[in-house]
């Protein structure tokens, strides 16, 4: 399952809590991409390879940079003279290309969650002449203007589907237009949000053109693009509370979730009703569990569960009572499978099982927009995934070019997908599995790397 896109339809708001309950989150609204700490080292705040990768175009497009390093082959960071160097946001890259080498010192401007701009600074080539980089001017010019670039952020495409369709929520009630006004920062307290009662529930630390302070609420899936503001309570920064009983539903919200069909309190999670339906069709869990009367999420034992992927429900039936720890797979917007895991019994038998067999699909069936693009999260961690592969360097060495091919990946079982590859060594087409490790990483799994000139090499997960 992959957070915000590929084929996850909606967004597991489960999956949220129990990823908080094993990661602390560094949701801060002043974080900056990179932030040099006391401890003497340099935080990332996304993966340090993706992190490089954004750094180096952003270096590549610069036409100082480009003049006399040519084509960047290698950018390493030098982490110590960074921390010497003034300024928060100033890095220090030793770069290589096929014109010549040197050593970038710069200002490293987010622009969003996919791109860093190169700001102004110095190149000193290898032979010691010294160039004067400018910098990106239009990035400048925004912090200049008193943008509040780090509001974008944390407002735009790096932020999660989930948070970012909650603040909308928020923005749009008239409590937090009155209290609040117009939101500047919006960041998810974890803390908090794991300790609410509900499993819809959360909070938010809530900044505003006219006021700041803490709103925990209910907040219902309506549709894979829109969540609904639940009943709640804002509380300012000056103490006073004001319960409020959120947004009414909306005249084609499913009526299904209002209904008493023993859901246990989660009959507006769609992830869980989705779930439930996946573990009812299995013959194993029919056998011994028989019709599902209760299914309630353990938000505890599914945050320590290994897998990001992998949740535990407890079951009711008219067969007999029991718990479920498996992996649970987004289908489209309106199905989740059943995976790999085990069914224990309350007399303690377990049933390990292998779940369902995914469907094979058609190029011809309608691709949905959640399956994973060109320019999506996805394809950029595949990529990382598929550069650290040993084959993969061994017959196309750097990655140049990674073309998605979506419609052939689309019609394949799983989670197989095909990749199209130009390297510093050769070309060719990769097909494999990519193997979900957490929201910042894929895995290469087994495939077929097939060249140009037809010779195959397997792949095997390493």
């Amino acid at each position: 399952m992959r957070l915000g896109e590929g084929r996850l339809g909606n967004l597991c708001r489960a999956a949220l809590i129990a990823l908080m309950l094993q990661v602390p989150m560094a949701m801060a609204a002043d974080a900056d991409s990179n932030t040099k700490t006391a401890q003497g080292g340099i935080r990332f705040g996304m993966d340090r390879e993706e992190y490089d990768a954004q750094a180096r175009a952003a270096m590549q497009v610069d036409p100082m940079v480009a003049a006399h390093i040519g084509a960047i082959r290698k950018a390493t960071l030098d982490e110590a003279a960074s921390m010497d160097a003034p300024g928060p946001d100033v890095l220090v890259y030793d770069v290589e290309g096929n014109r010549g080498k040197g050593r970038v010192t710069a200002r490293f401007i987010t622009v969003s969650a996919n791109a860093e701009a190169l700001g102004p600074g110095t190149l000193v080539m290898a032979d010691g002449t010294e160039h004067a980089i400018e910098g990106d001017a239009d990035a400048v010019a925004s912090e200049h203007d008193g943008h509040d670039h780090h509001e974008e952020v944390a407002a735009g495409e790096g932020e999660d589907i989930f948070i970012r369709q909650a603040r909308e929520a928020a923005q749009r009630y008239p409590l937090v237009q009155q209290h609040v006004g117009q939101i500047e920062s919006f960041t998810i307290n974890a803390q908090e949000t794991g300790a609410a009662p509900g499993i819809n529930e959360f909070v938010f630390d809530v900044v505003g053109s006219k006021g700041r302070g803490r709103l925990q609420a209910d907040f219902i899936t309506v549709s894979a693009e829109t969540e609904r503001l639940g009943k709640g309570v804002l509380t300012l920064a000056n103490g006073r509370r004001y319960p409020f009983e959120g947004e009414a539903p909306g005249p084609d919200e499913d009526d299904a979730a209002s209904d008493d069909d023993g859901l246990s309190g989660l009959q507006d999670n769609i992830f869980t009703r989705q779930a439930r339906a996946a573990v009812q069709r299995y013959p194993l869990v029919q056998q011994h569990i028989g019709d599902i009367t209760a299914f309630d999420l353990d938000l505890m034992a599914s945050g320590e569960a290994e897998g990001a992927t992998e949740f535990v429900f407890d079951l009711k039936g008219s067969k007999g009572n029991g718990r479920i720890l498996a992996d649970f797979i987004t289908v489209d917007a309106d199905t989740e499978r059943l995976g790999k895991g085990v069914l224990t019994l309350a007399d303690g038998r377990t049933f390990p099982f292998e779940g369902e067999t995914a469907p094979a699909r058609s190029a011809a069936d309608a691709i949905p927009a959640t399956f994973a693009t060109q320019d999506g999260i996805f394809v950029k961690q595949a990529r990382v995934a598929m550069q650290a592969n040993t084959t993969v360097r061994q017959h196309i060495g750097d990655l140049r070019q990674v073309v998605f091919d979506r419609e052939t990946s689309w019609a394949l079982a799983g989670d197989r997908y095909v990749f199209d590859l130009v390297g510093s060594k050769g070309s060719g087409r990769l097909e494999a599995e990519f193997i979900t490790v957490d929201a910042d990483t894929e895995a290469l799994g087994d495939g077929e790397l097939v060249m140009a000139n037809g010779r195959k090499h397997t792949l095997s997960a390493q």
